[in-house]
């Protein structure tokens, strides 16, 4: 009982503080265990950490969790604190085309399946280089991961590349899977057992309507690891072994006929960790080349990736942007 309440007691302090800056100086695992005690980290917290950030998990500050709370309890509504979730019918598609309609109504170009290979000051403009020719612009916003950007854009200060660079990001391997059948039900299960080779599953049929999958259920399944990690050297077979491996030892009636498809997806740099000390060392938006600035997730300080902060942040930075732009 005593280790229940430290575990609320940790839940409710770190949702009502509203700014989680000075948690940016204490290892995430210090202020857990200061909070909750060493058995209820060892039991609750690192099993969820290392779901979360996998091996990078000893790296993070306590504003990583601080985020994560804030971002779940920010769901709860309503006197009976119930969770309040919803979806977009057609997902990211057609949140995508919509907007795409909109800036082009604006009068912006966009152009895709274009991969940019370096971006260089010339003159007085930049020169954009992709595979079908470069572009020309006055100025630029480079969206790219940090160690990214410190290889494609030219002419940076030492200190910026190295800023860059020093960016530690946690990437993903994810399998979608549509199945025949439902699996445990729930649209989000942590997993705490470090020998299932994926660290949650999530049933989106949980929480979307089925008819969008013609009564099917779709699931996702993703293993959080470093960027650098041995998992992207593997070829699509071999994971997909280990995931429906683990998948069988969870759920021992799944057969390989309850399958109807599964795929696999990697990405290296889905999100900046927190670090100890993070903001400290954040890379700057304005860089020291005239009109070239970088905006990324890593200027996501509260370590929570989603929709909502990513907006926020786009919204804080072209204000940012456009006044240096007018100074």
């Amino acid at each position: 009982m005593l280790d229940k309440a430290r575990l609320a007691a940790t839940i409710l302090c770190a949702s009502r503080r509203s700014n989680g800056r000075p948690l940016e100086a204490i290892p995430v695992a210090d202020w857990l265990i200061r909070w909750s005690g060493r058995r209820t980290y060892e039991r609750v917290w690192r099993p969820l950490l290392r779901a979360k950030l996998g091996s990078n998990h000893d790296k993070a500050s306590a504003a990583f969790i601080w985020g994560v709370i804030r971002r779940f309890y920010g769901a709860r509504r309503g006197g009976r604190q119930t969770e309040m979730f919803g979806t977009v019918e057609g997902g990211y598609p057609r949140v995508l085309s919509v907007l795409g309609d909109v800036v082009r109504t604006a009068g912006v170009r966009i152009d895709v399946g274009r991969p940019v290979q370096a971006v260089r000051r010339e003159d007085d403009g930049f020169a954009v280089e992709t595979p079908s020719g470069p572009y020309a612009f006055d100025r630029v916003v480079a969206t790219f991961a940090a160690p990214i950007a410190a290889r494609i854009c030219h002419g940076l200060a030492d200190r910026e590349r190295t800023l860059l660079e020093g960016v530690l990001y946690q990437g993903v391997i994810c399998a979608s899977l549509l199945l025949r059948r439902p699996l445990g039900g729930a649209y989000l299960t942590y997993i705490a057992d470090e020998t299932i080779p994926f660290t949650a599953v999530v049933e989106m049929s949980s929480l979307v309507d089925r008819a969008q999958f013609r009564g099917h259920h779709l699931v996702y399944v993703p293993r959080y690891v470093p960027a650098d990690d041995d998992w992207f050297e593997l070829d699509d077979e071999t994971i997909r072994g280990r995931f429906m491996a683990g998948l069988v030892r969870m759920f021992p009636d799944l057969t390989d006929d309850d399958v109807l498809a599964l795929q696999i997806s990697r990405t290296r740099h889905v999100v900046a960790v927190p670090t100890v000390g993070y903001s400290s060392r954040l890379p700057p938006m304005a860089t020291s080349v005239p009109g070239l600035f970088i905006v990324n997730s890593a200027h996501i300080t509260s370590g929570a990736l989603a929709v909502d902060e990513t907006v926020g942040l786009a919204n804080t930075a072209a204000a940012r942007l456009l006044a240096e732009a007018a100074a």
